[in-house]
């Protein structure tokens, strides 16, 4: 049966489209699509998205001298505005090279990382 005839007997409120857009192809089963269950956040530093439960919150503190600082929430409760973060040296040093932290926490000026840097182990 042709496209035209599916078109005449599907009535008149049917159109032509392609059926690659219509039903879009399943992923093919040897490319391992991750599925993550529950809410996913992006890294600051490798702008890689990831489940919550692998990945780091860091929020901004002050110090024992006012100067602003990023710190560690490891029970991710403490309040303000929040930045995630892989527990990798590597995707810190990037988001310490793209400055990420002032942008992704909304604060002016550089800030102190020395407490993230000790919680990776990486002095």
């Amino acid at each position: 049966m042709s496209a035209r005839a599916r078109l005449h007997a599907a009535g008149p409120d049917a159109r032509l489209s392609s059926p690659s857009r219509r039903h879009p192809r399943p992923p093919a089963a040897d490319t391992a699509a991750e599925v993550v269950v529950g809410p996913v956040r992006t890294c600051v530093g490798c702008r890689n998205a990831g489940p919550r439960s692998v990945l780091l919150r860091v929020v901004a503190a002050t110090t024992d001298a006012g100067d602003p600082a990023v710190v560690v929430d490891v029970r991710r409760a403490l309040p303000g505005r929040g930045a995630w973060l892989h527990p990798d040296p590597r995707c810190l040093e990037l988001a310490e090279r793209r400055r990420a932290f002032p942008r992704a926490l909304r604060l002016a000026g550089p800030l102190d990382t020395s407490a993230v840097r000790e919680h990776l182990g990486d002095d």
